[in-house]
Formats: structure tokens, sequence, C-alpha cells
């Protein structure tokens, strides 16, 4: 009966403590990090366009200040 009582215990530890970690605060996720626009032909004029998508995927809100081309 001891050992069924330690057995139950074990298995509700490893229950409680396998949980992961909750989100904390804003966090970005990104559907790319990259994006290869390719071979571009010296005096091409126009515009080149892509759009990243980013989601939050924390548990508050996510602020974007500043964004810069790298």
């Amino acid at each position: 009966m001891k050992k069924l009582l330690v057995l139950v215990v074990l298995a509700a530890c490893v229950v409680v403590f396998s949980k992961s970690a909750p989100a904390i605060g804003p966090m970005a996720t990104v559907d790319s990090e990259e994006f290869d626009a390719g071979s571009i032909k010296t005096g091409t004029t126009g515009i080149l366009k892509h759009a990243f998508k980013i989601k939050n995927t924390g548990d508050s809100v996510l602020v974007i200040r500043d964004v810069r081309p790298g």
C-alpha cells in the first residue's frame, strides 16, 4: 500500500511539473526572417515590396516601435 501511495505522489508530481511555463509578456513570431529579392539589374526602376507576417504569441500587447532594414 505504501508503494502505491509513493507511485501516485510521484505521478502527480510529474504531471504538475511537466507543464511548460506560461508565456510572460509579448513575444513576436515571424513567418520568415529573410527575404531574397533575387537579381535586380542596375538602373531598374520600380518598387520592390515584401510583407513579413508578425504574430504576437505572448500573453500581453506587442508594440513595435521601430523597424530598420538590415
